[in-house]
């Protein structure tokens, strides 16, 4: 259902109402289960929501439940957990980035 939704302002509700913790929850359990279907349809929806609109303690325990996939016995699973982490890295230093730079340009002001 999550795949289906197109609206950001649905999706950055979702993420306000624990929707990141509760992805979490269910990948760290899949994971224990070794529920590889699972585990590959959360990394998907995790791709599909605007994770940098998401509380930090959120994206905390996303991340290391994510990263800790790096490893994972299945190759699929682990170079998805990968890319993943490597686009969230990149996304949040574009963040800081533009941030930093609307700090700069308030100063100039």
């Amino acid at each position: 259902w999550i795949m289906q939704i197109q609206d950001s302002s649905v999706l950055i509700w979702f993420l306000s109402k624990g929707g990141v913790l509760i992805l979490t929850t269910w990948l760290s359990q899949a994971a224990v289960e070794e529920q590889t279907s699972v585990i590959l349809l959360i990394l998907k929806v995790l791709c599909h929501l605007p994770l940098h609109k998401a509380s930090p303690e959120n994206m905390s325990a996303i991340l290391q439940s994510v990263n800790g996939l790096r490893f994972y016995r299945t190759s699929d699973i682990s170079n998805r957990a990968k890319g993943l982490l490597s686009r969230w890295t990149k996304l949040f230093a574009k963040i800081q980035a533009m941030k930093k730079q609307n700090r700069n340009n308030s100063q100039i002001d």
